[in-house]
Parts: structure tokens; C-alpha cells; sequence
């Protein structure tokens, strides 16, 4: 498996947990997983230089002995095709699809990005991605055939999550009615959407709390919007936390919100599955397929702060709808632990049938 996403929850983001995920998914089936992955740091160029850098230092001997190479999203774009080993390109995040929220120097990076990773995909043996939508993006933005790209959703360890969330909800206080949000603070996120419906569903709940992790190139102008808005005791930029942190997040919050704009899947949703929270999320984006609105939870048009708030009050004011979504959470999340995932994987390069259990 080659990434050099960094290998951190904080730097490395939902690919980082969907890698570690699959990679432990093949290794309780039997298989030995390598991860090939930079020795170094990012220097001053930047993480996209870094990016470049490692992929060169690649040869076919970077994975001698192998029966299968997965490169995720960009990387490992100089093998695809040029080695006896049969190449599958995992596209988790679809650079070119991302770039186009983005603006200046991170649209620049992810636009270089993506023609590195049209390469990946044009020539893999086989193709990997999340969900229906991203591999429909793929097809329009790269021109491969959509029935040569085959889905394997990211896995998660869902048991393990549960557990923790299990522990930390016996720490959990009275608290006012919070809303969670947890991403890395781009443009295409769509935050400050959030931020808005915040002023709203404070007029009707003045006790409402919003509380959002991450952090990334969007924090300054969300930092500047909460301050205009007059919010400063109400949305709380909580940047990167510990990961016992972030569990405790989940189990206090009684919703969870993301209103991105671009979304291959989102393994955010999975984690608030996990901890038994329902869901408001954008319609238009990989999350559509696993959400459903009104099943885990509710969707609503992208760039909509009033139809945001109008969900987020909808949720706040009914505890008894709060805990029925919640408790169908669970259930759809563990079908992406990572066993069954690897074994969807496994089936879409042809190594092995697909068990009843995917």
C-alpha cells in the first residue's frame, strides 16, 4: 500500500483512518500489508513537493515480492502500468473535483495533484474508490469507464470506536444542546454555512452550543465570521484535538453536522454512526449513499443556512427522533469494520470471491 498521506489522524484525515482500517482488515484475513511511505518529513517546499518527491524516489524494486500494489489517491502514479505487478489506484478524495472549492495556492497544489493522479487512474490494472458519486467524478474528470471503477467503501474499526465512545459517555456531564462538526477547515467543507445556521438556531435555542475540530486553511476566515456574527460564546474553533478528545466530542454532542460541499464519502459520518448520533449533512455528495436522509439522519440542500438551521432545530427539539437515528447508527456502520471491507477490496481486484457479509 503506497500513501504518502501522513500517517496521524490529525495531519492524515479520514484517508489516514480508512488506510489503517483496510490495511488491518487484510492482515485478520491472512495477508501480509507493507506500507510503503516517506522516510522524511515535508521540508519547506510544502506537503505537494513532498508528495512529488516521494513519488519519484519509487521504483518497481519499492515493492518487489508484491501480488498487489494499491496507491492511494496520487500516489504511486510512476508504477501504474509499468510494473509485472498488478497496480489498483484507491481514490479517496478526487483531487480534481476537490481543487474546484479551493482557491489560491491549495487550489494550485491539488490541481497539480490531480494530474498525477489521472495518471494513476487512466493507467491502473484496477480501480478503487468510495462511493457511487466519487466514481462518477472519476469517469467525467479523469475519462476512465465507469464500469471499469469498481467501489470499496473506506473501513473503519467500529468496534473499537463504540467501545470508546461507550467509556467516555459515562463522563459526560449536563451539558447545553451542542452541535458537532469535525473536518479539516476547507473551503469545500462549507463551515461557515454552519456558522450562519448557528446565528439562527441560537434565536430559537439560546443555549445551543456548536462546537467544531479541525483545523486547516479556512480557520482564519471562520475565526473572522464568528466574531462579526457575534458568536464567540456560541461556536467554539476547537482546532486539532487528542483523539480522547475528539471521543468525548462525539459522546457529549447531540447532533452531528457537516454541510460539505464535496464529499467522495466522508468517514466523519461513520464515526458519528459509530457513536450513535444523528446526522445533518448536504445532499449532492458521497454522503448521500450513506446517510439517506430520514434514516440516520436528515439532508439538505448545499449552501443553505436556513434549511441547515431549519434541521438542526428540527433534531434539537425532538429528543425522541434524536435517539431513533441515533440507534440505527451503529448497525449501518459496522458493516464497513474493516474484515468485511478488505474483503469487498479483495473482490474488486479479483483476488478473491465477495463474502455474504459485504
Amino acid at each position: 500500500m503506497i500513501t504518502a498521506t501522513p500517517q496521524s489522524v490529525a495531519a492524515g484525515s479520514g484517508t489516514y483512518v480508512a488506510g489503517v482500517g483496510l490495511a488491518d482488515g487484510l492482515r485478520s484475513l491472512g495477508h501480509q500489508v507493507v506500507l510503503v511511505t516517506p522516510t522524511a518529513p515535508p521540508g519547506m517546499l510544502g506537503f505537494t513537493a513532498h508528495r512529488f518527491r516521494f513519488n519519484r524516489s519509487l521504483t518497481p524494486d519499492s515493492v518487489a515480492g508484491a501480488d498487489l500494489v494499491v496507491g492511494f489517491d496520487m500516489d504511486g502514479y510512476r508504477l501504474a502500468g509499468r510494473t509485472p505487478t498488478p497496480f489498483a489506484a484507491y481514490i479517496h478524495g478526487q483531487l480534481a473535483d476537490e481543487a474546484r472549492f479551493e482557491r489560491g495556492p491549495v487550489a494550485l497544489s491539488m490541481r497539480l495533484q490531480a494530474l498525477a493522479e489521472r495518471a494513476s487512474v487512466l493507467r491502473a490494472d484496477r480501480v478503487l474508490t468510495v462511493s457511487d458519486h466519487a466514481r462518477h467524478r472519476i469517469a467525467d474528470l479523469y475519462g476512465r469507464p465507469l464500469a471499469e471503477i469498481h467501489i470499496v467503501p473506506p473501513a473503519l474499526h467500529v468496534a473499537r470506536w463504540a467501545d470508546a465512545i461507550g467509556a467516555a459517555r459515562q463522563a459526560v456531564a449536563d451539558q447545553p444542546p451542542t452541535v458537532l462538526c469535525v473536518c479539516r477547515l476547507y473551503p469545500r467543507k462549507d463551515v461557515a454555512s454552519l456558522v450562519h445556521a448557528a446565528a439562527a438556531v441560537c434565536e430559537e435555542i439560546p443555549s445551543a452550543r456548536f462546537q467544531i475540530v479541525g483545523d486547516g486553511p479556512d480557520r482564519a476566515r471562520l475565526h473572522r465570521l464568528i466574531r462579526r456574527l457575534g458568536l464567540g460564546g456560541v461556536v467554539e474553533l476547537r482546532g486539532q484535538v487528542t483523539f480522547e478528545e475528539l471521543v468525548a466530542c462525539y459522546a457529549a454532542c447531540d447532533v452531528f453536522c457537516l454541510p460539505s460541499r464535496q464529499e467522495g464519502f466522508g468517514i466523519v459520518f461513520l464515526e458519528a454512526m459509530a457513536a450513535g448520533k444523528p446526522i445533518v449533512a448536504c445532499r449532492g455528495t458521497g454522503a448521500d449513499e450513506l446517510i439517506r436522509s430520514g434514516e440516520v439522519g436528515l439532508l439538505v440542500p448545499q449552501r443553505d443556512p436556513a434549511a441547515l438551521a431549519a434541521a438542526l432545530l428540527e433534531l434539537l427539539r425532538d429528543p425522541e427522533r434524536r435517539r431513533r437515528l441515533g440507534l440505527a447508527g451503529p448497525p449501518t456502520a459496522r458493516r464497513f469494520a474493516p474484515e468485511p471491507i478488505a474483503r469487498r477490496m479483495l473482490a474488486a481486484v479479483g483476488a478473491e470471491p465477495e463474502g455474504e457479509d459485504t
